[in-house]
């Protein structure tokens, strides 16, 4: 047995011990908000590290779930249900060092994935072009998912990746929108954007949307 294989069932074993506790926990506790944390961190992080060019190439070619209301909040119940799902649709990547992602990026939006990291909103997106519209929750810990928008400012770059090539943008604009507002999406002709969204707060039902806007510049 070679020393990848040991670690890789060591980081197995360490999962479902993980679930397994989070589940006997839960029964009997509303779920610890540091524990989501840790596990969504942990989570996001393993995803971010391991993820290949053969993965995203099948990621592409999976289509994606755009029902924005089947998407739930965060609880110990919906983050074990998404340890069962497949988390096959991983495409790319986020980066935006100034305030601290480093995410996993997938294909649509549903609760499964946007534990993980930031889902696309539109069907057929493609970095570098039109408006690439990205969402995300935004969580008690300011350090997770998408919470660290909150500290967006112009000026500030951020980078997507399929790992084949790096986008970079620099931020024009940061707003706060009503959900409703879903026009911050479309693409805006003769311009190549990124659109990152997330909850102002990390409040369910929340209808206010920070809404974060870049330009391609390489």
């Amino acid at each position: 047995m070679t020393v990848k294989t040991k670690k890789h069932r060591i980081k197995k074993v360490f999962t479902y011990l993980f679930l397994f506790i989070l589940l006997v926990v839960g029964l009997c506790l509303t779920f610890n908000s540091q524990i989501e944390s840790f596990w969504l961190g942990m989570r996001s992080e393993q995803k971010v590290n391991s993820l290949t060019k053969s993965e995203i190439k099948k990621g592409k070619a999976k289509s994606g779930n755009y029902n924005y209301k089947a998407v739930s909040a965060v609880s110990a119940k919906s983050i074990m249900e998404s340890e069962k799902a497949s988390h096959e649709n991983a495409i790319g990547k986020i980066k935006y060092p100034a305030v601290g992602i480093d995410l996993p990026i997938y294909k649509g939006l549903n609760s499964e994935t946007l534990f993980l990291g930031a889902g696309t909103m539109k069907p057929n997106q493609k970095m570098g072009q039109g408006n690439y519209a990205l969402a995300s929750h935004h969580m008690d810990d300011p350090k997770r998912l998408f919470s660290p928008l909150t500290k967006a400012k112009k000026g500030q770059l951020i980078e997507i990746s399929d790992l084949s090539k790096t986008y970079k943008y620099k931020v024009t604009s940061v707003k706060n929108v009503n959900e409703k507002d879903v026009g911050v999406v479309n693409d805006v002709p003769g311009k190549k954007q990124v659109t990152l969204i997330t909850c102002t707060k990390p409040i369910p039902g929340i209808t206010e949307r920070i809404v974060v806007t870049g330009e391609l510049i390489k």
